[in-house]
């Protein structure tokens, strides 16, 4: 599938990624949502895609685009794990966008395993806290300071707790 995908017009990256609940996900960067589309029809017309679509059960699968909030975002070169928070916010969006940078240039930045980090848009009121890491172990460290960081602890209040929803997923190709 990666040789498919490498092959598509305006894909940047694919991987694919496994949680410990035994869920699999690919990870797909893209320059346009328009690329999506184009996408999908060139998809349904390939044997090795369809041969792989075979192999997941339609009931398990969904989709959920993130729309990165951060402009010159890159996806780094090199990492192991992906941490995916979700959630709705109980104030105004305004903010969100300044404590995400705080948090990235005061707290996430100041570790060495932190290769990227941005802010996604789910829909109107949902959205993702998104890094990228080098080792599950350590992202998993990290994540876990947010509680005791006031940069950090900001975006926590921001959060509708009943929302929040946090996952941890390592590359496996």
């Amino acid at each position: 599938m990666k040789k498919v995908l490498s092959k598509q017009d305006g894909v940047i990256f694919h991987c694919l990624v496994r949680n410990f609940k035994n869920d699999y996900a690919n990870v797909l960067f893209v320059k346009e949502i328009d690329n999506l589309k184009k996408l999908e029809e060139n998809l349904i017309q390939l044997q090795e895609s369809q041969d792989f679509f075979k192999l997941i059960d339609e009931q398990s699968s969904r989709i959920t685009f993130h729309k990165i909030l951060k402009d010159n975002f890159v996806v780094p070169n090199h990492f192991s794990c992906v941490e995916c928070g979700t959630f709705e916010l109980k104030n105004d969006y305004d903010q969100l966008l300044t404590i995400s940078e705080s948090i990235e240039n005061e707290y996430l930045n100041t570790f060495e395993n932190t290769k990227a980090h941005f802010i996604g848009s789910i829909n109107e009121n949902r959205f993702s806290e998104i890094t990228i890491g080098e080792t599950l172990g350590k992202t998993k460290e990290i994540c876990y300071g947010y509680f005791n960081n006031p940069f950090c602890k900001q975006l926590l209040e921001m959060a509708d707790e009943t929302t929040m929803e946090l996952d941890f997923w390592y590359l496996i190709a």
